[in-house]
């Protein structure tokens, strides 16, 4: 595909993406504006995350932050989804999950999507740690994961600096009280 149609077919691919189930934003960036920082990646393991080494979409199970940088290097564009709204209350939580899992569907769709309108390296990522399953079976001394077809690491686990990737998107993100925002990312080559 050459270079103006890989921007036309992004182009269509945001507008799949917003209508996406719960998606609020959508933006098309460089890949280049992806920032990765070590330091993300620093606080996964070492900041008392409750998730490390329980998930197989969170580290140590995904690759080093060095790889994933030459990964990320292969990749022309990112589309940036968010999906926010309201958590206040009793059912705080379960609003939060059930905006993350919104994120997460609208993320496998967008990279299926985008596999299918010409770009074979698609890669989706999500915000959080993977909570397709109520408890991860990397906790059991599973080998892999059981639903590996739509799983996703976080943008955080690969060492993706979310807010300054948002910001150079043109993409505030501001934490307040009772509200969540969940920024996932699809990378395309």
């Amino acid at each position: 595909m050459k270079l103006l149609e890989k921007f036309k077919e992004a182009e269509r691919l945001l507008e799949f993406a917003k209508d996406c189930e719960g998606v609020s934003r959508v933006e098309l960036i460089s890949a280049r504006d992806v920032v990765v920082d070590e330091r993300v990646r620093f606080q996964c393991s070492h900041s008392g995350c409750r998730e490390y080494g329980k998930r197989f979409m969170c580290p140590p199970y995904v690759p080093e932050v060095e790889e994933f940088k030459k990964l990320l290097s292969k990749y022309l564009m990112a589309i940036i989804l968010q999906v926010e709204g309201q958590t206040a209350g009793e059912t705080a939580d379960e609003e939060a999950k059930r905006l993350a899992l919104l994120l997460h569907e609208a993320v496998y769709r967008t990279e299926k999507q985008a596999f299918s309108s010409g770009f074979p390296f698609a890669a989706g990522f999500i915000g959080g740690p993977c909570i397709l399953c109520e408890k991860c079976p990397a906790g059991d001394g599973h080998k892999y994961c059981l639903r590996r077809e739509k799983a996703r690491p976080s943008m955080e686990a690969m060492g993706i600096d979310v807010l300054k990737t948002c910001e150079k998107a043109g993409l505030k993100i501001a934490f307040m009280p009772g509200k969540v925002i969940w920024t996932g990312m699809v990378l395309l080559d």
